[in-house]
């Protein structure tokens, strides 16, 4: 074997040894191997310029400086959200043009380590929520019509059409982003009379896939925005669905000591729910409806379960000094990362730029310090985590976009590789030839 694919198969490794090795500890960690290094151009930046969205290929995050002058790919689009499988390592863009139908992008790197567009596809309906599984990129989005057999829109009691439909586009990995679009339908999907919102993708690694469910009353047709949930009726209960790959529902899961799972953004619908190294899936929730009596917190399905782990229950919000939290990610072992409003009153339209660490054994949490004040920065993008630690995009006032790098054992970020030239750094991701 060559060095060129040792590197190659030492990294891949390491990016994704975590599901056959028990859960560790934030404060238990290995020490990242210092003789270990990322093969040239492993890593992928989608930044944006002042009239541009650019790719950029890096061999180390940690340090250094790049500039969209070179070594970058222009897009022709700009907007995109960028996604970030680990089998088949594929980078893939999910774009919506407010309203019009949006090309979106894929690309992998050849055995040289140079960018491979895989290929396109076109995404119809808008998406809320995204994520992976099995072989396939999936989106949603809840509060679309219905249909019969001959294309009628389905009608409900008072004769107005249904929205309780969600869409999903099955975009396949392994065939040239070949696209396939499903709806299904969601009325009394949880037996009380309600419809829901699917928030989250995240593979079982068994055939199935969890989502999280925002379950309300239809969406008001006056009300204005683009959320597809409408009143919540039930505040203080949980549901999260396990579907196949053909969309059918396998089970819920349910429970009353947690809100539901998602977090909430103008019309976006943000994952709260994440898998450990273990295996184990933490259910969170931020506890975004100012009706709920349940305090922000999380739930655990243990591997293989079919029901939440009674004996386990997390009150996060008293370690947070009251702040709630909107995004989660997972970083290693099982701790993971947690975006936090700045404020402690929780709106659609709400800043968080405060970050923190959970170790979900311990049930500890940590303020993620060394990075810009909350009231500095102006962007964030999404994270990777490699090697044990997090590689987080950050923008700042009066600064390149530059990513910190966040040690899960003590919550200490160092500031990283930065962009000249650009205005944001919208994701970074792992791609490497396989």
């Amino acid at each position: 074997m060559n060095i060129r694919n040792l590197i190659q198969k030492t990294l891949v490794a390491a990016f994704v040894c975590g599901a056959a090795q028990l859960s560790v500890s934030c404060d238990k960690n290995d020490a990242p191997d210092p003789d270990k290094k990322p093969e040239a151009g492993a890593f992928l930046l989608s930044v944006t310029g002042e009239s541009a969205e650019y790719l950029l290929q890096a061999s180390d995050l940690s340090q250094g400086e790049l500039s969209i002058a070179s070594n970058s790919k222009t897009l022709e689009q700009s907007g995109y959200t960028w996604i970030f499988n680990r089998t088949p390592s594929v980078a893939v863009g999910l774009i919506y043009q407010q309203g019009d139908p949006g090309i979106g992008l894929g690309y992998s790197v050849d055995a040289n380590g140079s960018l491979t567009e895989l290929g396109q596809f076109q995404i119809s309906s808008r998406f809320t929520s995204y994520g992976f599984f099995d072989r396939y990129a999936l989106t949603s989005v809840g509060g679309q019509t219905p249909v019969d057999a001959q294309g009628n829109a389905l009608l409900d009691a008072g004769g107005n059409p249904r929205t309780d439909g969600v869409t999903f586009n099955f975009i396949d990995l392994n065939s040239r982003l070949a696209l396939q679009e499903k709806t299904l339908t969601t009325l009394n999907i949880t037996g009380n009379g309600d419809q829901a919102t699917f928030s989250g993708i995240v593979d079982m690694g068994n055939g199935e896939f969890l989502t999280g469910l925002v379950v309300s009353q239809p969406r008001d047709p006056n009300a204005t925005g683009g959320a597809s949930s409408g009143a919540i009726s039930h505040p203080d209960s949980v549901w999260v669905a396990a579907f196949d790959a053909g969309l059918n529902l396998k089970r819920i899961y349910r429970d009353d000591r947690i809100s539901y799972s998602s977090g909430r953004f103008r019309s976006q619908y943000y994952s709260q729910i994440g898998r450990a190294d273990d295996g184990s899936v933490y259910v969170f929730s931020g506890s975004f409806e100012t009706s709920t009596t349940r305090p922000c917190g999380a739930l655990k399905i243990g591997k293989g379960a079919t029901a939440f782990d009674a004996s386990y229950y997390f009150n996060i919000e008293e370690k947070t000094d009251g702040y709630h939290f909107r995004k989660i990610w997972h970083v290693t072992g099982d701790c993971f990362l947690l975006e936090l409003y700045n404020d402690k009153t929780v709106s659609a339209t709400a800043t968080a730029t405060q970050y923190g660490i959970v170790d979900m054994t311990a049930k500890t949490f940590k303020w993620v310090t060394g990075i810009p004040a909350k009231d500095q920065i102006t962007g964030t993008g999404l994270p990777a985590a490699y090697d044990g630690k997090m590689y987080f995009p950050i923008t700042a006032e009066g600064a390149n976009p530059a990513i910190y790098v966040i040690d899960p054992s003590t919550a200490a970020a160092v500031k990283g590789l930065s962009v000249a030239g650009a205005t944001s750094i919208n994701a970074a991701g792992i791609l490497t030839a396989e």
